[in-house]
């Protein structure tokens, strides 16, 4: 195999010369077991071969496995509930985990996860990354595989390489779920708000929704979809409440969103469910004491933190993940806030 002077040497090309599995070079690289010694020879000789230089490591001096997990923000249900189910199955595998924020208390999205960034990682002796609802660019991802960093997405908002790993739930399902049972209670004029074009995930749910409205021979109204962000979700109903033909229900991206819909509502003197039904997505805020109960699409975010957490475990290990792209099942949980329409 020939190389241009100023090709860089990386796990790949490693592999490619000595004849074995990327996942083989980086355990040889990382000094983790299931590899026979001949195999270590040849590819330490194809490191000094390629002139392949890998990231200076400070091994943790307590002999201590541990895996950062990249939020964008831990100040919400959503998160702290991902990092519980993060600890849990970390715990269990003999991991620990490293919360990390993107942009600490900053209540924006974050600034983006930069190569620098993952290269200091590696260096600080982590064996993994989980990236939380944060986007993960082309490039981050080539540096984690040249630098033998294991990689694993959770509910990301950008669409990824379909070699790159990734685990969340069916947004798609929870979209139609919470649709499909408004349109089932009689609903003929259902809100979606929350929105946004630009990000993959509430793509997905506002395709449910459409799907539902199709199959119940109802048409999309454009002034009933609001696609300005998560945190615009009362901005929108308020706009769409003040509509000739208002609608009778909505569906909110998130169970935030949700309840700024309800606060809109009763601003405007409306009752819920009696006269408008809202419902929810990702069931995070049932431990709260709010004045209704909501109906919401449950997202198993726990279980989407062990599954995450199992898979990065896995690959630091030489296991490759069991699918690139795994979608844990949603279900509705119908609670106080959805009911038939008034009679008009």
């Amino acid at each position: 195999m020939s190389r241009g002077p100023q090709e860089r040497a990386t796990l790949d090309s490693i592999a490619e010369l000595v004849g074995v599995s990327k996942a083989t070079v980086s355990k040889v690289l990382n000094e983790r077991p299931g590899v026979s010694e001949a195999t270590r020879r040849r590819v330490r000789e194809a490191f000094r071969q390629l002139g392949y230089m890998p990231t200076t490591r400070t091994p943790d001096p307590l002999g201590r496995r541990t895996v950062v997990a990249l939020f964008d923000t831990l100040a919400n249900l959503y998160a702290l509930r991902m990092l519980d189910g993060l600890i849990a199955e970390a715990q269990r595998e003999g991991f620990e985990v490293v919360p990390d924020v993107t942009s600490p208390l900053d209540p924006g999205p974050g600034a983006l996860l930069r190569p620098e960034r993952v290269r200091q990682m590696r260096e600080h002796g982590h064996q993994g990354l989980l990236v939380v609802t944060t986007q993960l660019s082309d490039e981050v991802t080539r540096t984690c595989a040249e630098i033998g960093l294991p990689v694993v997405a959770i509910d990301p908002p950008n669409a990824l390489d379909p070699a790159v790993a990734s685990v969340g739930s069916n947004n798609w399902s929870g979209g139609y779920q919470a649709t499909e049972h408004l349109v089932s209670l009689g609903h003929r004029r259902i809100g979606f708000v929350g929105g946004s074009a630009a990000h993959a995930g509430l793509r997905e749910r506002r395709g449910g929704y459409r799907a539902a409205l199709e199959e119940a021979g109802i048409s999309e109204d454009p002034e009933l979809v609001g696609e300005s962000g998560m945190g615009a979700a009362g901005d929108d109903a308020a706009r769409m409440l003040e509509l000739p033909d208002p609608p009778t229900a909505f569906y909110a991206s998130s169970d935030p969103g949700a309840l700024a819909v309800l606060r809109q509502v009763t601003e405007k003197g409306l009752r819920v469910p009696e006269d408008i039904s809202i419902v929810g997505y990702d069931d995070t805020y049932t431990s709260l004491p709010l004045p209704i109960l909501l109906t919401t699409v449950h997202t198993p975010i726990v279980e989407i933190g062990r599954v995450a957490m199992a898979t990065v475990v896995g690959m630091t290990q030489g296991r490759p993940p069991v699918s690139s792209h795994l979608q844990l099942a949603t279900s509705l949980v119908v609670r106080e806030s959805s009911a038939p329409p008034p009679v008009r």
